[in-house]
C-alpha cells in the first residue's frame, strides 16, 4: 500500500509540472513552420506568426527572425508595410558585430526600404536601399543587389530623387543577367530620365528598350506600351509628328485587341495635333477616346486627371470660357476618396484596438483555465491521497469485521442444538442477538439479486441481442396506450421519412429515456445515440438543440 500510495502521489506530481508548462508549441516552433510557408502560403504564415505571444518579449535572436519573417510575408502578399518597424530591430541585430548575418542583413534592409515607404517616410526609404545595396556590392553578392535594385522604382518615385534612382536603374541594368527584364529597366530608366527633365537620355533609353522587345516575338504587347510612352516623350521633346506615327502603331494593335488603352492612344494623339496647333484633328481625336473610353480611365484617379485637364483645354478652345464644373466634379471625387480612406483606415485602428483587447482577454482566460488547472490536480492529490487513507482504513476494518465474523460463527457453533438450561450458552446467544448478526448477513446479496445483476451485465457486454429481449410489437400498443396513440400518429406522419430503428428511438425519448439509458436498451453507444438524434432532427428540418419529443408531440 505504501508503494501504491508513493506512486500516486509521483503521479499527481508530474502532471501538476505539465499542467504549468506551456500546452501549445513551443515560439520557436511556430517561427520555424512560418519561414517554411513563406514562398507558398504567405498569408498562412501571417496567421502563424500573429499567433506567436509578446513577440516583442522573445530572445534577441527569436525576435529579430520573426520581424524578418514577418515582414517579408507582408511583402509576398503586396501588403501594406507600414506596421513592421520591428524590422528595426531585426535590421540592428543583423548587423551586429557579433552576429554579422550578411544575407539576413541585406534581406531587411530590402524589407526596412519598403517598411519607410509605405510609412511615407521617402527619403529614409531611399537611405535604406542605397545602403543594402553598398553592402551588397562590398560583400559581392550580386543576387541580392539584383533583388535591392528590382525593388527601388517605387522608392525613388516616392521621395523624387530622381537622380538617385536613375543612379540605381543604371547598376541594375549593368548588372542583370535576364533579358527578357531588360525592356522594362530601360523603360524605368526612362521615365525617371524624363521626370529629371533629360528628355533626350530619356529617348536613348527607349530606343534601347525597344531593341530588346525587338528580338522577342512574345514582347508586343510590351513593345507597344513601350511605344506609347517612347511617342509622348518625343512629343514633350517638340518631335510631334514623329511621335503621331509611332502612337498610330500603339493603336492600331490596341484597336485589333479592343485593349482599355485604345482610349489613351487617342487622347495621346488629341495632345499631340493640339501642339502643332491642328485644332479640328484634336477636337476628333478626343472625340474618339470618348467613343472608346474604358472605365479603366476613372478608376486610375491619375489617368482620369491628365483627361479632365486635356478636356478642360479643349473646351477652352472650343468656347472660350474656362468653366469648373467637371473639375469641381474630379475634386470632389478626390476629397470623398479621401474621406473614405481616413474612415476605412480609423476602422481598421478601432479593429486592431478591439483585436488587440481581445487577444488580452483570451489570455486572461487561458491563465484563469491554467490557474483553475492547477487548483484541480491540487484537488486530485488531496482526494488520491484520501482515497488512499479511505483504502488503508477500509483495508484495517475489513479485517477487524473478519475477525468480529469469525468470533461470531464461533459463538453460532458453540450455541447450534444446544436445549440444556447452560446459562453461559444462554447468555451467548442473547449477546449474538444484542449484536445484530442478520444486519451483518443482510449485506449480502440474495441470489435473485445475483441473478440480476447478472442479466444486466449480459445485456451492457451485448452478450444478448436486444431483439431476443424487446418485442416493439407489444412495446408500440403500450406507447400508444400511455402517450394518447404516438406511435400510430408519428408512423402515419413521418413512417415514409424515418426509418424503424428511429420511430423505436423517438418513442423511447418519449417515454422520458435518457440518452445513456437508450445505449444499454438498443445496445449502442452514446456518441452513436446522439448521431442518431441528429439525423432525426435534419430530417425533420428541426434545430441543432430542439427537443424532438417535444417536436413530434406539437406537430401531430
Amino acid at each position: 500500500m505504501k508503494a501504491l500510495k508513493h506512486g500516486l502521489i509521483g503521479w499527481v506530481c508530474v502532471l501538476a509540472l505539465a499542467a504549468c508548462a506551456e500546452v501549445l508549441p513551443s515560439q520557436r516552433i511556430r517561427i520555424e513552420k512560418a519561414e517554411q510557408m513563406l514562398q507558398q502560403n504567405a498569408e498562412e504564415a501571417i496567421a502563424l506568426l500573429r499567433s506567436v505571444k509578446d513577440p516583442e518579449a522573445l530572445p534577441d535572436s527569436l525576435r529579430a527572425r520573426f520581424a524578418l519573417a514577418m515582414g517579408q510575408a507582408h511583402y509576398n502578399v503586396h501588403w501594406v508595410m507600414n506596421e513592421d518597424s520591428l524590422l528595426l530591430y531585426a535590421l540592428d541585430y543583423y548587423g551586429r558585430p557579433d552576429v554579422r548575418d550578411t544575407l539576413q542583413l541585406l534581406r531587411t534592409y530590402k524589407l526596412a526600404a519598403h517598411y519607410f515607404y509605405d510609412s511615407e517616410r521617402y527619403k529614409e526609404a531611399t537611405e535604406m536601399m542605397a545602403e543594402g545595396n553598398r553592402i551588397a556590392v562590398l560583400y559581392g553578392d550580386t543576387a541580392a543587389r539584383l533583388d535591392l535594385l528590382r525593388s527601388v522604382a517605387n522608392i525613388g518615385e516616392g521621395n523624387d530623387d530622381f537622380e538617385g534612382l536613375i543612379r540605381l536603374q543604371k547598376q541594375l541594368i549593368a548588372i542583370e543577367p535576364d533579358s527578357t527584364r531588360r525592356y522594362s529597366n530601360y523603360n524605368s530608366l526612362a521615365i525617371s530620365y524624363y521626370c529629371a527633365n533629360q528628355n533626350d537620355s530619356a529617348l536613348l533609353a527607349l530606343r534601347k528598350a525597344t531593341e530588346c522587345l525587338y528580338t522577342s516575338a512574345d514582347s508586343l504587347k510590351a513593345l507597344y506600351y513601350v511605344m506609347r510612352n517612347y511617342a509622348d516623350i518625343l512629343s514633350d521633346s517638340g518631335k510631334n509628328q514623329e511621335a503621331i506615327n509611332l502612337q498610330r502603331h500603339s493603336l492600331q494593335e490596341y484597336k485589333e485587341t479592343k485593349h482599355p488603352f485604345e482610349s489613351l492612344s487617342y487622347y495621346a494623339l488629341s495632345r499631340y495635333f493640339l501642339n502643332m496647333g491642328q485644332v479640328d484633328s484634336a477636337r476628333y481625336y478626343i472625340q474618339m477616346g470618348d467613343s472608346v473610353r474604358s472605365p479603366y480611365i476613372d478608376q486610375d484617379l491619375s489617368l482620369a486627371n491628365f483627361y479632365l485637364v486635356q478636356k478642360t483645354l479643349m473646351n477652352y478652345i472650343d468656347s472660350r470660357s474656362f468653366t469648373i464644373r467637371d473639375v469641381a466634379f474630379f475634386s470632389n471625387r478626390l476629397y470623398n476618396n479621401f474621406i473614405r480612406d481616413q474612415r476605412v483606415i480609423a476602422q481598421k485602428g478601432k479593429v486592431q484596438l478591439l483585436l488587440q483587447q481581445q487577444n488580452m482577454n483570451l489570455q486572461l482566460e487561458k491563465q484563469k483555465e491554467r490557474t483553475f488547472f492547477v487548483g484541480v490536480v491540487a484537488l486530485c492529490i488531496l482526494l488520491l491521497l484520501t482515497v488512499v487513507w479511505y483504502l488503508q482504513r477500509r483495508k484495517h476494518l475489513l479485517v477487524e469485521k473478519e475477525e468480529e465474523l469469525e468470533a461470531l460463527r464461533r459463538l453460532l457453533h458453540e450455541t447450534e442444538g444446544d436445549e440444556s438450561g447452560n446459562n453461559d450458552k444462554f447468555v451467548k446467544k442473547m449477546l449474538l442477538q444484542q449484536l445484530g448478526l442478520i444486519r451483518i448477513v443482510a449485506t449480502n446479496p440474495s441470489s435473485d439479486h445475483q441473478e440480476l445483476l447478472v442479466q444486466m451485465g449480459r445485456i451492457a457486454n451485448k452478450d444478448v441481442a436486444v431483439d431476443d429481449l424487446l418485442v416493439w410489437s407489444d412495446l408500440y400498443k403500450t406507447i400508444d396506450m400511455v402517450h394518447d396513440g404516438f406511435y400510430t400518429r408519428i408512423s402515419q406522419k413521418y413512417g415514409n421519412i424515418l426509418n424503424e430503428k428511429e420511430l423505436q428511438l423517438c418513442c423511447l425519448l418519449k417515454s422520458d429515456f435518457s440518452t445513456k439509458e437508450i445505449s444499454v436498451v438498443i445496445q449502442q453507444s452514446i456518441r452513436t445515440v446522439y448521431q442518431r438524434k441528429t439525423v432525426i432532427r435534419q430530417k425533420l428540418g428541426m434545430a441543432e438543440k430542439e427537443d424532438i419529443a417535444e417536436f413530434l408531440s406539437v406537430g401531430l
